[in-house]
């Protein structure tokens, strides 16, 4: 019988070597700023192969997306024409592989299953002994807040792999792991690995790559990012900083509509400059959906409630006019209001709220949401208007629906008058010079 040594076929990088020494020495917690095209995922394939042998035990490997997962890590072949789960998992050590479920069983118990962070509750009931993060700044932080108590009980480890997306919770991770003695911390730069020269990174500009893109992918910058990102880390944290005791109206609500089964509906409850909270939901029918809003309706008594009633959404404002609410359908990929401005009616939405962030805002803390608000990118079309990325864009750079964060945009679709103040009574109001204006701000 042959002998197999792990890793198998395969020999870490120089620049790979400390962070396993580290984890090897009894380190718990790691976070490695790695560049693009650094090895993130094949490291830590092959990292969890070795310590499945070592302490048998289950291991898991997530990246952002169950999509991404799957075609980053479960389908994908290495240079020399290898899938990667059979180079790092050898057939000969296997006791079984569930394709359905991206899990790999060796011979002596251990188990390695691969994931979406999206859906990290769905994995529920298991006791990670190792966890490799892949791509953390794009992940949903809410899964380390799920999984860490867990580590910490057994004393596992976590490995954060990842590339800069902006200011958001992977840099202030990055910060922290930093002045922290107890956590690994290492940046390394194309310069640092030598993987690339500078003659592939000029390809990379001559081939349209942009200068903040270069420096985000390779030179591992967060400042980079905000170049091309809507709504920047700063934004956020002008609004996270402010506090208000006692809110105002108008009180208005952001539902969007969950389209497909797996998908969330989300609900931002805002008292005027004050996000309250956002409430998500999965599983609810049309009927269901409007139902729930009208009970959430009854004790918040909103001024209007903004729904985005492209696909199943239409229903929802239909059942919700019937029940007597003020619904008002807003189509995201219509004609916005400021049209010399704004591409359609969702850039508007979204360019309403990051003045706000930026102005006005108040919100408390919500790892998710604050997330969600810094995923879109944006450029300008032919008539020099701001185009927020698309959706489906956004997924294929592996970032998932930013779904909070458009229930919030909902919120800044239209001025609203509040109880108090009638449409007729502003339209009188702002046509004198002086007058304040009860709705300034949405």
């Amino acid at each position: 019988m042959s002998q197999i040594i792990l890793p198998n076929n395969w020999t870490p990088r120089s620049y790979q070597i400390p962070v396993m020494a580290y984890l090897d020495g009894g380190g718990k917690r790691a976070v490695s700023l790695w560049h693009r095209r650094a090895g993130k995922d094949s490291a830590g394939l092959n990292y969890a192969a070795k310590e499945m042998f070592r302490r048998p035990g289950v291991y898991w490997h997530l990246l952002p997306s169950q999509r991404q997962a799957r075609k980053v890590v479960w389908n994908n072949v290495d240079r020399e024409g290898r899938r990667m789960i059979d180079q790092a998992f050898p057939d000969a050590l296997r006791a079984r592989k569930l394709s359905d479920e991206m899990l790999i069983e060796f011979k002596n118990g251990a188990v390695w299953q691969l994931a979406g962070a999206d859906n990290y509750d769905a994995l529920v009931g298991a006791n990670p002994v190792g966890v490799v993060f892949s791509e953390w700044a794009l992940t949903n932080p809410q899964s380390w807040d799920f999984i860490r108590p867990i580590l910490m009980e057994n004393g596992g480890w976590a490995w954060f792999n990842t590339t800069p997306r902006g200011r958001n919770h992977a840099y202030r991770m990055a910060i922290m792991a930093q002045k922290n003695p107890a956590w690994f911390f290492e940046r390394l730069t194309i310069e640092d690995t030598q993987v690339l020269t500078a003659a592939h990174i000029q390809e990379e500009r001559l081939s349209g790559m942009s200068e903040e893109k270069i420096q985000q992918e390779y030179y591992c910058s967060f400042e980079a990012a905000e170049s091309v990102q809507f709504i920047s880390y700063e934004h956020i944290d002008q609004a996270l900083e402010r506090t208000m005791e006692d809110p105002q109206r108008p009180v208005i609500l952001g539902l969007d509509v969950a389209r497909f089964g797996d998908d969330r509906s989300a609900l931002a409850i805002r008292h005027g400059d004050k996000l309250m909270k956002i409430i998500t939901w999965q599983g609810l029918d049309t009927m269901q959906t409007a139902s729930k809003v009208a009970e959430i309706a009854e004790r918040e008594s909103p001024d209007r409630i903004f729904v985005d009633g492209v696909g199943v959404g239409g229903g929802v404002v239909d059942r919700l006019r019937q029940l007597g609410l003020r619904a008002v359908d807003v189509n995201a990929g219509g004609r916005a209001t400021e049209h010399t401005r704004y591409f359609n009616k969702r850039a508007e939405c979204w360019g309403r709220m990051r003045d706000w962030l930026k102005n006005r805002g108040a919100l408390t803390p919500n790892p998710e949401l604050e997330l969600d608000l810094q995923g879109p990118e944006y450029s300008y079309d032919a008539n020099n208007r701001i185009q927020l990325e698309k959706k489906d864009d956004m997924k294929k750079r592996g970032i998932p629906s930013p779904d909070l964060g458009d229930a919030l945009a909902l919120t800044f679709a239209e001025r609203v008058a509040t109880a108090m103040v009638s449409a007729a009574d502003y339209a009188d109001q702002t046509c004198h010079a002086g007058m304040a204006d009860p709705l300034a701000g949405y």
